[in-house]
């Protein structure tokens, strides 16, 4: 028996089961407008808010990963070693089966079916109903719900090959690049995922594709943090040096499409391509191949760009916009070293510091206030100008030296992704 005929009959039966001339209406929400509306909630919103509304439920929820590990939930916390509560259902982060319900006096029966997606399953919705009102209004209601549990949730970038990272919030502000860089960035990203009725009425594939390009140390994945934490949208990534393989690109970008809207995070592009376990062919036929990436934006960030094979960065459905970032100019550094330290150096220091660091990335800009505060601190002093003028000498004879020291600049600038201790 195949699986399409079984889906296929239980759809029948379903729709046979409400008939029209009954009044009944039956519709269908594919998983994409159900995520963003947050059905996939539908049984923890009635037992939390509305228990008496359950008329019949057959169904099998999917746990969620925090109830499962040794570390408090999110709405039923539990200490490591402790029986969780037996007369409490667990969270859950999807479900398939039947549910019946009464809502405002009106009957509505959902069915959720478990379909094989590529690599993985997705949920298909059908819902019967007498009034449209009462379906608006309960699809409304449990979106309201969906809202304030994810609110309430601490969240984190989900890493497919690794433990996920905690989004920490960044602002804009804290982002020193040139005027208008940052804006473009934001802009391009908070558009995207607001404008989806837009792509549908002009035709255009909902899906992009952004690349960070530039040294490491210049804003890059701070940029990307920012990005993580402005935008409600579920955000994964895969880590580069973590034995990436090909199913672990195939994982994130199937969820990142049952989730959507979703960001695909690749740091260090070219060195991901590159992985023993990855094939750039079947990378490339990932990125357009049959599933369509709907709901999805990709952000990927190369500190070598010309590293990467032009079949990337030649092909708008792959990358359709490429934002190099620069060495920070003189306004930049000035803006980074005053942010970080006029509450101990004078602004003619900084402004000295801003003007000899001409070629110092943001982190070594960043470097100079940090190194002079360690140094005033282990030597019991308050810090002084003095202190912050050593320093930035220091790194420049650094920067120098650089060639000779075990770890290469790349290395020492590295500040991306990484899995907290």
């Amino acid at each position: 028996m195949s699986e399409s005929w079984y889906v296929n009959h239980h759809i029948q039966a379903f729709s046979s089961s409400h008939p029209h001339e009954e009044g009944w209406k039956v519709y269908e929400l594919p998983i994409g407008p159900a995520r963003k509306r947050f059905f996939h909630y539908l049984l923890d919103f009635l037992r939390d808010r509305h228990p008496g509304a359950v008329e019949r439920r057959t169904t099998v929820k999917g746990i969620l990963d925090e109830e499962l590990v040794d570390t408090p939930a999110f709405v039923h916390p539990a200490d490591s070693g402790t029986e969780w509560d037996l007369s409490q259902e667990l969270d859950s982060d999807g479900w398939f089966g039947r549910v019946h319900l009464t809502w405002e006096g009106h009957p509505i029966h959902v069915v959720s079916f478990l379909l094989k997606d590529g690599h993985g399953y997705t949920n298909l919705y059908h819902v019967a109903t007498r009034s449209n009102v009462a379906l608006r209004r309960l699809l409304e209601a449990v979106e309201r719900y969906g809202q304030s549990r994810q609110k309430e949730v601490a969240r984190h970038i989900h890493v497919v090959n690794g433990p996920d990272i905690p989004i920490m919030p960044v602002s804009w502000d804290d982002i020193f690049l040139p005027p208008s860089f940052a804006e473009s960035i934001r802009t391009n990203v908070t558009g995207f995922f607001q404008s989806e009725n837009r792509y549908r009425a002009l035709g255009i594939p909902y899906r992009r594709g952004l690349l960070f390009a530039g040294s490491p140390g210049c804003g890059k994945t701070l940029t990307l943090k920012a990005v993580a934490y402005h935008t409600p949208a579920k955000v994964i990534t895969v880590l580069g040096a973590a034995g990436v393989e090909d199913g672990h690109i195939a994982d994130a970008l199937n969820l990142a499409v049952k989730q959507a809207p979703a960001i695909i995070i690749f740091e260090d592009l070219e060195k991901l391509v590159q992985s023993k376990g990855v094939s750039l062919s079947l990378f490339l036929n990932m990125l357009d191949g049959l599933q369509s990436l709907d709901g999805v934006m990709i952000i990927a960030t190369a500190n070598e760009p010309e590293r990467l094979d032009p079949a990337l960065l030649h092909r708008p459905s792959r990358f359709d916009r490429v934002w190099t970032f620069p060495l920070p100019g003189m306004e930049q550094r000035l803006a980074l070293l005053r942010k970080r330290g006029a509450a101990y150096f004078s602004d003619s220091a900084l402004h000295e510091a801003a003007k000899r660091s001409q070629g110092f990335s943001m982190a070594y800009v960043q470097e100079i206030v940090v190194n002079a505060l360690l140094e005033s601190a282990h030597n019991g002093s308050t810090p002084s100008d003095s202190d912050l003028l050593r320093s930035l000498d220091a790194l420049r004879l650094q920067r120098k030296c650089a060639s000779k020291h075990i770890e290469s600049l790349e290395e020492q600038e590295n500040v991306g992704f990484c899995v907290p201790n």
